[in-house]
């Protein structure tokens, strides 16, 4: 007896036949796309921001990230907005500092390294009606780093002789990532997810090209109209 109809290929194909009955029926009934406007069917519109903080590593140290984000956000399904992220924690750098001092530097202090970056956000979310469901947000975008030293200057009449100065440069980023959601009240959203920040390399003295490149933990609020 010819038993092929058992066979893992045949249910795949069964349910692949099954899905586009499915699908053909569906447009059956409703035939026009649906679109942002101008369209008969009614699609919501709302819109949110909020605070959010990551925690990350930056040049192989411990560094905690503050930010905010926000946007519109189309049918429940997906928000297209703005994001930025700044560091906070000190990033002290000796081997920068040495640097500095080879080439004839007065230091009044020990530099400290500063981060900030931000950009376009957009953020699919998937099973949006649900109490707890998950986002998938992206980030892509540009920021600047560099130094903050305190170096002895000429002094003149009106001016301080240590003045800020430093190396710093520009880059850009990518920032893909996931969270999971809860809907605390109507008007409020708390996420706990991870992400992971891609960045073009940073090309400063005595610095790793991929000191900002690495794995964030993170926790965001969001507040407004869902």
């Amino acid at each position: 007896m010819n038993t092929t109809f058992n066979t893992p290929r045949t249910w795949i194909m069964g349910f692949a036949i099954a899905a586009l009955v499915s699908m053909t029926q569906a447009q059956g009934t409703d035939r026009t796309p649906r679109t942002l406007f101008g369209s008969d069917q009614e699609i919501d519109h709302g819109g949110w921001g909020g605070p959010s903080t990551h925690f990350t590593r930056v040049m192989g140290r411990e560094a905690l990230l503050v930010g905010a984000r926000g946007g519109w956000l189309i049918d429940h399904g997906i928000t297209i907005g703005i994001a930025g992220h700044g560091l906070v924690t000190d990033m002290p750098n000796k081997e920068y500092d040495s640097y500095r001092l080879a080439f004839g530097d007065s230091l009044r202090r020990g530099s400290q390294f500063r981060m900030g970056y931000g950009g376009l956000f957009i953020e699919p979310i998937i099973a949006p009606m649900s109490p707890v469901h998950i986002s998938v947000p992206i980030l892509v975008g540009a920021g600047g780093c560099g130094y903050q030293t305190y170096a002895r200057q000429a002094v003149q009449d009106d001016i301080d002789p240590f003045q800020s100065q430093g190396d710093g440069q520009a880059f850009f980023v990518v920032e893909p990532g996931i969270e999971l959601e809860i809907n605390v009240i109507k008007l409020v959203r708390l996420g706990v997810g991870a992400s992971y920040r891609y960045t073009t390399d940073i090309r400063l003295p005595e610095t790793p090209k991929d000191a900002l490149r690495g794995f964030n933990a993170g926790i965001s609020v969001k507040v407004g109209c869902f």
